[in-house]
């Protein structure tokens, strides 16, 4: 299994992001909100946005933190969804928010990863192959 988390797994394009936020599935599973909008693209594969706002974590550093966190957890736990959307032949584009107003330490930032990770792959699991 590849654990790489490069430029291919990022969410950049700017029309991309306003229709995973406009038109995207809500998943709600504290400290995180989680948008996802399934894609038809020839090689399945996911794309994920990343978001700390400001707003619910003043310090820079905090953020930076939590943004770390975020991607190290998805970074380790990616072929829980990849190998679904392989089956399936999908790709998804994935906006997570943070929405807790204090600091979570990594492995707790991890599990809740995980547990969002499953919701979104029990989500597309219900949709016809």
């Amino acid at each position: 299994m590849n654990f790489t988390f490069g430029k291919k797994y990022r969410l950049c394009s700017k029309k991309k992001i306003e229709e995973v936020f406009q038109k995207g599935v809500k998943i709600h599973g504290f400290p995180f909100l989680s948008y996802h909008i399934i894609q038809a693209e020839e090689n399945p594969s996911f794309k994920v946005l990343i978001s700390v706002p400001k707003k619910f974590i003043k310090k820079a550093h905090d953020r930076n933190y939590i943004k770390r966190c975020m991607r190290e957890g998805i970074r380790k736990n990616k072929e829980l969804l990849e190998e679904l959307l392989i089956l399936k032949g999908i790709s998804v584009d994935i906006a997570m928010v943070y929405i807790c107003r204090e600091r979570k330490e990594a492995d707790e930032i991890e599990l809740k990863i995980i547990d969002n990770i499953k919701k979104i792959k029990n989500a597309l699991q219900k949709l016809p192959a």
